[in-house]
């Protein structure tokens, strides 16, 4: 029987961390200008200069409603792209039923940016080609201001980082909500704009009864990114991306918040303390390779 993604308690909700499976993206890529001898050792590069990351989605659940957080790549990637990110049909369906959940118990799902790895699985190509909504009973709810660079990117770089963007929305139209700055989804889970990643890059607060838990997405994607001067190359505005990191962390160590990474391959979440000045991981939630050899 496959294992069941690992699961926090934040107040009365319960949060879930599954994952769209592993994949494989440049190093210095996702490390920006930090040299490729400092990032290696945690991150071991292949010969491409590939490291290996994760593609986590919490779920957070509490009475009827079931949140979920990004979708990773899914299967609708081109058979080139395939081999490029080394990513197959993605396994958030099988990570759904390892709950005991399907699909179509989804009710909500907040997308932190309209980049491929992150909005991908919004749909399932089924084997006829044809794309359908992935989760057909979600309303999704994505920043305002998002959907509409997303919808006419203004440069070079906008369109092939949002090249995806028409083709996964097309079959959920209907289904999205777009949302104008920070807003509460249900009771105790809020949508918060960090921008940064990119200029409507929002992140996922969940409060409860003095409990919290951020998914900060691409502010922070891997537990090396703590670092403030560690960002990735795709930042439209690095230093906002380190203001807010900054900010959050320090709320995180402080309050003792659970922070999950949207990329970690080691890691799906974590609390974090200050010492002496530094952020450094306290209590982790691993990420278990027999999680993913379950669904291989």
């Amino acid at each position: 029987m496959a294992e069941r993604p690992p699961k926090i308690k934040v107040g009365a909700f319960e949060v879930a961390f599954l994952a769209d499976g592993f994949w494989r993206n440049d190093g210095g890529c996702m490390f920006g200008v930090v040299p490729r001898d400092l990032w290696k050792h945690n991150h071991p590069p292949d010969e491409h200069n590939r490291i290996r990351l994760n593609l986590t989605c919490p779920l957070i659940v509490k009475g009827a409603d079931a949140i979920l957080v990004d979708t990773g790549i899914g299967n609708r990637l081109s058979s080139v792209e395939r081999q490029i990110f080394d990513h197959g049909d993605g396994w958030l369906p099988e990570h759904l039923r390892a709950l005991g959940m399907e699909a179509g118990d989804v009710t909500h799902l907040i997308v932190s940016h309209l980049h491929f790895d992150h909005c991908g699985g919004i749909v399932r190509r089924r084997n006829s080609g044809v794309l359908e909504a992935a989760f057909p009973r979600a309303r999704i709810f994505v920043q305002k201001g998002e959907l509409e660079i997303a919808g006419d990117p203004r440069n070079e770089r906008l369109r092939a980082a949002y090249r995806h963007a028409a083709e996964v929305l097309a079959p959920v139209r209907s289904m999205l909500e777009a949302i104008d700055g920070d807003t509460d989804i249900v009771a105790g889970v809020r949508a918060v704009v960090t921008g940064g990643h990119t200029r409507d890059h929002q992140a996922v607060l969940v409060s409860d009864a003095a409990e919290c838990f951020m998914h900060l997405a691409d502010i922070v994607p891997t537990r090396s990114h703590i670092r403030g001067p560690w960002n990735q190359a795709y930042d439209l505005d690095v230093l906002r991306t380190m203001e807010q990191k900054a900010h959050y962390l320090g709320l995180a160590a402080e309050q003792r918040w659970w922070l999950s990474f949207a990329h970690d391959d080691t890691v799906f979440a974590a609390m974090v303390k200050n010492d002496r000045g530094r952020i450094v991981l306290g209590d982790t939630v691993p990420v278990s390779e027999r999680l993913f050899q379950s669904f291989q």
